[in-house]
């Protein structure tokens, strides 16, 4: 029986308009396998990998879901892949807005009204960089980080956020999802325990309910003393990845993000604006820390070369 052949369509939005910009002459790139192309159709860029034996083109969608988080953070903007599950067309005239499965040997149309269709081949960068995430374990080991994949996920979503304050919440609480608080030294730890167990005993000997509820609500408060608070996690989490990239002053990094963490508190609990300064420098901040705790941040500070 023969295997059906269709090639897998993937609507691509992007905040950046030179982001898949066009050029003549691009020797054909492959990705997963299978060999991909780009069709710009505004408002979407068309990722499609071609000549896809039909039942592995669910997973491959999947795969490549997986990586395009990223390619955002690798080249520095906004990329949104459509949604939803594979839909399988049987002709070459299907809905543009979702991922779409269509026989290999037709050409394409998807309806978008008031689209302008180009077919050139776009710049290679985006290619490259999903490329070099396919390649990178920490991303696609079946173990993987789920706090890490979550925070570059919400990096390929900053862009789209309508406010710089948004952004820039958005920006730092990425730091929070990575910093882990370590423990406190054990003297520290036997205090909060001693404590904890004076908090117990005084819920148990009173008689008045609503100190009852405010010594366990310590008590279980009391849990967190024992480990780092965040604060201090954000710091040593920008400190480290300064120190890996070789910076030489990694304290400076970690002074910078706790500048940013305490500025966050009071976007959030006063209302005041971050600064557009104060966004991009926790955009930098953040696509270093991901680079490196993905393992692949020798070039994250240069533009993403094309071969």
């Amino acid at each position: 029986m023969a295997v059906t052949r269709v090639n897998v369509s993937i609507p691509l939005r992007t905040t950046s308009e030179n982001g898949f910009f066009i050029h003549h002459d691009a020797t054909p790139r492959q990705l997963l396998g299978y060999v991909v192309r780009i069709r710009v159709q505004q408002p979407y860029a068309y990722l499609e990998l071609q000549d896809v034996p039909l039942e592995l083109a669910a997973g491959l969608l999947d795969r490549v879901r997986a990586i395009i988080p990223w390619a955002a953070l690798r080249l520095d903007f906004g990329i949104l892949a459509a949604g939803g599950e594979l839909h399988i067309a049987e002709g070459a005239t299907f809905d543009g807005q979702f991922a779409t499965a269509y026989p290999a040997h037709l050409t394409p149309t998807p309806i978008r009204i008031g689209s302008n269709h180009r077919s050139e081949e776009p710049d290679a960068r985006l290619f490259s960089a999903l490329a070099e995430g396919a390649e990178l374990e920490q991303l696609n080991n079946p173990s993987a980080r789920p706090e890490l994949k979550l925070a570059c996920e919400m990096f390929a979503f900053v862009d789209f956020e309508a406010s710089n304050n948004a952004q820039f919440l958005a920006l730092v609480s990425i730091l929070e999802i990575m910093a882990k608080p370590a423990p406190r030294p054990k003297p520290c730890v036997d205090i909060i325990e001693d404590a904890m167990a004076q908090m117990m005993r005084d819920a148990e000997e009173t008689k008045d309910p609503a100190l009852r509820q405010a010594l366990m609500d310590m008590h279980k408060g009391a849990e967190h003393w024992k480990k780092e608070s965040i604060r201090s996690s954000v710091r040593r989490l920008a400190r480290e990845a300064a120190r890996i990239m070789n910076d030489p002053d990694p304290e400076a990094s970690g002074k910078s993000a706790v500048r940013l963490y305490d500025k966050r508190s009071l976007v959030v609990h006063q209302g005041e604006n971050a600064s557009l300064s104060e966004t991009r420098t926790a955009r930098q901040l953040v696509r270093e820390v991901l680079a490196v705790a993905v393992g692949s941040y020798e070039h994250i500070r240069e533009r993403f070369p094309t071969n």
